[in-house]
């Protein structure tokens, strides 16, 4: 789990500009990203529709958390669960080739 933390947090910190201290809880990354999130839609929503694009956030999704009173904690929500899934999958198969003898020709 705690690799798991330390790529989400290095996922985060990259895509939000985010300056996160170590042993930050979920609640309080949460929020983090909560008032970043505002933050950017304030400064530029083009440039937040552009990030959840990258992020990989359906745009149908997106629209129908935007017209939510608590928007900015689905949000939030949202690209915690979406980079935490990218973060076990770049584990799971960073393992997976460590692990295996496969080919150099394989390997990217």
């Amino acid at each position: 789990m705690h690799a798991e933390q330390q790529e989400l947090s290095r996922s985060l910190q990259e895509k939000f500009s985010l300056v996160l201290p170590e042993g930050l809880s979920e609640e309080e990354l949460l929020l983090m990203l909560e008032q970043r999130i505002s933050s950017l839609i304030e400064r530029n929503a083009e440039e937040f529709f552009q990030l959840m694009y990258r992020i990989d956030i359906p745009e149908k999704q997106l629209h129908e958390v935007l017209g939510k009173p608590d928007a900015l904690q689905v949000l939030a929500k949202l690209i915690f669960d979406r980079q935490l899934d990218k973060a076990r999958s770049r584990l799971k198969y960073k393992s997976y080739f460590e692990n295996n003898n496969t080919d150099d020709e394989l390997k990217w």
